[in-house]
């Protein structure tokens, strides 16, 4: 893999698709350092993509994003049938969930 940003915080990224790293990276870099950014709630991330295909499924991609947000962590897991919409569909997920606990402790 070519040298890519680095995180602000520890950051894991598994991959066990034939799909770049790079270009998968680089999307999960771009979104969870725009909504950590102003913040310091977010303390760590790990991101896992999978293939599930096999006899029974074909093209099944898992993508499972948690974000270690205090105090409480968030997780995400989307299945698709390409590895980019599931990551893109669990990173969705996850930054959704930091936007509401966000606005759920602004207004509390």
């Amino acid at each position: 893999m070519r040298d890519l940003p680095e995180f602000p915080f520890d950051f894991a990224f598994y991959n066990e698709t034939n799909s770049p790293d790079t270009e998968f990276y680089e999307i999960a870099y771009d979104q969870i350092t725009d909504i950590a950014e102003g913040h310091n709630d977010i303390v760590g991330a790990s991101l896992s993509l999978e293939e599930l295909s096999g006899e029974e499924t074909s093209h099944a991609y898992q993508a499972r994003v948690v974000l270690y947000v205090r105090p409480n962590n968030i997780s995400a897991t989307e299945v698709k049938s390409s590895a980019l919409d599931a990551l893109q569909k669990a990173l969705d997920a996850a930054l959704k969930q930091v936007r509401d606990k966000r606005e759920k402790l602004r207004n509390y």
